[in-house]
């Protein structure tokens, strides 16, 4: 009897160390699990996100075309950019139809294509109504605002005096209507200048004369074949191309001629984008 009750404590105390090495060992193994940072974190644990680089701050600086003190300086012709990048600059000029201008305004938003406009402010019934998206469009960088002049008079016949009072008064015009300055773009009417013309633009700060390097010649009534033949004919790298604000024909065809830029591989710009470097 005294040998079975021996045993049987001796089977207890081997059956209660089992235990307890299970149970040290169980414990050790949970410590190590969570210092080695291997275990399985809940379910409802949230990992810390990254920084999302498309929504990094942009960069602040001043909008584009801001009003500013007057600046004279010397003017420059330019008829053309660098062909480096394969870009080429749409430019539109005048804006006698008002639905043309809406419909250019509504293909630049939708497209997202660069642009230069070149308004007269004799023509504000057509520009004035759009006034808050083309702004919208040049503090996005996609749209070039320049001075066509005011009246879209022959510069060289009105004489110098005359002439640096009507572009003024079509950038007062500008300010007034975008909240913005064409400065330093200036576009002849009827690519019309003389030296007389070119040192008063200079004078008023407009030291950037922007002639072209093809046209559609919309500013009579064209066909859309003809313009697109244009489009094909002039459209190469570095190039700026005159269009007109006038006819619904250069509305309609717009999305055409993108078509075509693209396959021509040449990239639509702003005239300021083209001759940043000039």
């Amino acid at each position: 009897m005294r040998r079975r009750r021996i045993a049987a404590f001796a089977a207890l105390a081997v059956a209660a160390a089992a235990v307890a090495v299970v149970v040290v060992a169980s414990i050790s193994g949970t410590k190590q699990v969570a210092a080695s940072g291997s275990a399985s974190a809940p379910k409802d644990a949230k990992a810390p996100s990254a920084p999302n680089p498309a929504v990094a701050a942009k960069p602040v600086g001043p909008p584009p075309q801001q009003i500013t003190p007057l600046i004279p300086g010397t003017a420059k012709v330019i008829s053309e950019g660098p062909t480096a990048g394969r870009k080429v600059a749409l430019t539109f000029d005048d804006g006698t139809c008002v639905e043309c201008v809406k419909r250019i305004v509504d293909f630049l938003e939708q497209s997202g294509t660069p642009a230069t406009f070149f308004p007269n402010g004799t023509y504000g019934a057509s520009w004035e109504p759009q006034a808050r998206r083309i702004k919208a469009l040049v503090a996005s960088g996609q749209l070039t605002i320049g001075n066509h002049t005011y009246s879209h008079g022959v510069s060289t016949q009105i004489g110098p005096a005359a002439f640096g009072a009507d572009l003024q008064r079509n950038e007062d015009w500008i300010q007034r209507t975008f909240k913005l300055s064409g400065r330093p773009w200036f576009r002849p009417p009827y690519g019309d200048y003389d030296a007389g013309t070119v040192s008063a633009a200079g004078e008023r700060g407009y030291r950037k004369v922007i002639m072209w390097s093809g046209t559609v010649a919309d500013s009579n009534r064209r066909s859309e074949a003809y313009i697109l033949n244009a489009i094909q004919y002039w459209a190469k790298p570095g190039r700026i191309i005159l269009m007109h604000a006038n006819f619904p024909t250069t509305a309609d065809v717009m999305p055409r001629i993108l078509k075509l830029l693209q396959r021509k591989k040449l990239t639509p710009v702003t005239i300021a984008e083209l001759l940043k470097d000039a």
